[in-house]
């Protein structure tokens, strides 16, 4: 899962809090027996986008994963 395919099909997202929550969103979606790590290939370009964001949105596509197991 590459983090620009998630922000070029998401064109509507206002900032980080909500690309979060669409990473997360976007693991929930994966098959049971999927597993794929998310890859930071670009730097999200939102005003508020904090300076650990990377570790941010790995940690919520984790939460998603792990969601789907329920």
């Amino acid at each position: 899962m590459r983090l620009s395919q998630i922000i070029g099909e998401n064109p509507s997202l206002t900032g980080f809090w909500a690309l979060e929550r669409c990473v997360s969103a976007e693991a929930r979606r994966l098959p049971i027996d999927f597993c794929a790590p998310l890859t930071c290939d670009v730097e999200p370009e939102f005003r508020c986008t904090p300076r650990k964001w990377d570790l941010i949105l790995a940690a919520a596509h984790e939460r998603g994963l792990r969601a789907r197991e329920l």
